[in-house]
């Protein structure tokens, strides 16, 4: 079969808007570039892209556009490629909702066409290779972020300070190291597509330079190795609750910079290096692809929360246990009150594509670990790749056991949810979303079977 690999360059320019935060920020310089790295899949019948973003996330309009560039230049069509964005905080403008983020147009159509620009170009750089796939165990970095403290409330990232009040994790861990990878005729490794699950929240653009996060050292890694002509393409699991972050750690236990951004990256990147070292290659193997589309139902916002928020709106009080101000939340409130008018239904794509006896089928959100691993547990594809952020973004999607009933702060009830599931225009979709969106990329891919 024919296998392509190549990137395009998304890094932000200086003083363009660092999203992710609650409050402004704007990149001050470049750490690493921030990349669209894609790699092509020609089975001779069908072909197949699988283009990796190192971004916050992307919307689903960008990917259209891209979609359509690509289509009309390769033949290739739209429910054949897959974009997932990795959830670097230290990537370019994509985000407008949420807090005080605000997306840039001139870089969000920048952006589209160099994602289109990856994908033909690893269109144009096919060649004879075969194909192998296989599952590694990585452990140890990648943490639980949201706990259940032992008066029955969850939390998002406690911390050390609670260790002695935190009961049990909530959710699940996913060590999965997934790769696809491409090997010529002498057994020279070519490239590879990898898929983990941990946030992009190492923080390795310290200073406020644009970064790919931990996923500068899975590339670098692999590319040290391999050669600087090896392709690396990086899709994000469901990490909607898992971070670096570990929060039963001594409080000498570094959690967030260069150091963690290497203990990551290059820990996946090892264990990706195992893998393609022991993989048995194929000269041949089917791929397909198949999307579609399903309406989620938006958090409702009811007119208590609605005259909480009025009354909070320049409130610098911080509820216990919830993270940020008040007014931080009121004013999400209220602007969700104002979206569910205008979108009282929210479609979401997803899709599917599949490598032989793999899949890899794609989610629209930040979304839970257990509801990615009930994915794979159901899929008749294996092994099954889920991929996050992908074609799209609708927000933080939770299993529903993690959505509390009520979130306006009271006397007699301390504060439970956790951050994630806390509604916002970053948490907008209601509960049950999650099992929802599972159900229906189960069955997707499994029509492909």
């Amino acid at each position: 079969m024919r296998i392509g690999f190549s990137s395009a360059n998304i890094t932000p320019s200086y003083g363009m808007e660092r999203p992710g935060g609650t409050g402004k920020a704007y990149h001050q310089g470049i750490h690493d570039d921030c990349l669209a790295s894609a790699c092509v899949l020609d089975d001779g019948d069908n072909t197949i892209a699988v283009c990796g973003l190192d971004s916050l996330s992307v919307k689903h309009s960008m990917c259209e556009e891209a979609r359509a560039i690509i289509q009309e230049a390769t033949g290739i069509p739209p429910e054949h490629v897959m974009f997932g964005a990795s959830h670097t905080h230290s990537g370019g403008p994509v985000a407008h909702e949420g807090f005080a983020s605000e997306a840039d147009p001139d870089y969000l159509r920048h952006m589209s066409r160099q994602m289109a620009t990856a994908v033909i170009d690893a269109h144009r750089r096919r060649e004879d290779l075969s194909l192998g796939v296989g599952v590694g165990k990585c452990e140890g970095v990648a943490h639980y972020r949201r706990w259940i403290m032992k008066d029955g409330t969850q939390r998002s990232h406690p911390g050390r300070a609670a260790q002695d009040q935190m009961d049990r994790p909530h959710g699940e861990l996913d060590p999965d190291v997934g790769v696809v990878g491409a090997s010529d005729e002498e057994g020279n490794l070519r490239g590879c597509i990898v898929n983990f699950t941990c946030h992009g929240t190492t923080g390795l653009g310290v200073g406020g330079v644009a970064s790919s996060d931990w996923i500068h050292y899975l590339r670098k890694t692999l590319k040290d190795v391999f050669g600087e002509d090896f392709g690396v393409v990086f899709v994000n699991g469901a990490c909607g609750d898992i971070t670096q972050v570990d929060n039963t750690a001594p409080a000498d236990y570094v959690q967030s910079g260069p150091l963690v951004a290497r203990r990551v990256g290059m820990s996946v990147a090892g264990e990706a290096l195992k893998v393609l070292v022991q993989m048995q290659f194929q000269p041949q193997v089917e791929v397909a692809g198949k999307r579609t589309t399903i309406m989620l139902q938006p958090r409702e916002i009811t007119p208590e929360m609605l005259e909480w928020a009025q009354a909070h709106l320049e409130s610098d009080a911080q509820v216990e246990g919830r993270w940020f101000p008040d007014r931080l939340w009121a004013r999400e409130w209220i602007e969700m009150a104002r979206q569910n008018e205008e979108e009282p239904q929210i479609p979401a794509e997803l899709q599917a594509l599949t490598v032989g006896d793999a899949a890899f089928v794609s989610t629209p959100a930040e979304y839970f670990c257990a509801l990615g691993l009930d994915i794979k547990r159901r899929s008749k594809f294996d092994p099954t790749f889920v991929v996050e952020l992908a074609n799209g973004c609708v927000g933080y999607v939770g299993t529903r056991d993690a959505y509390a009933d009520d979130y306006i702060p009271r006397e007699d009830k301390p504060f439970t949810g956790g951050y994630e599931t806390t509604p916002a225009r970053s948490s907008k979709v209601a509960p049950g979303t999650g099992e929802q969106i599972a159900d229906a990329c189960v069955e997707l891919v499994n029509s492909m079977a």
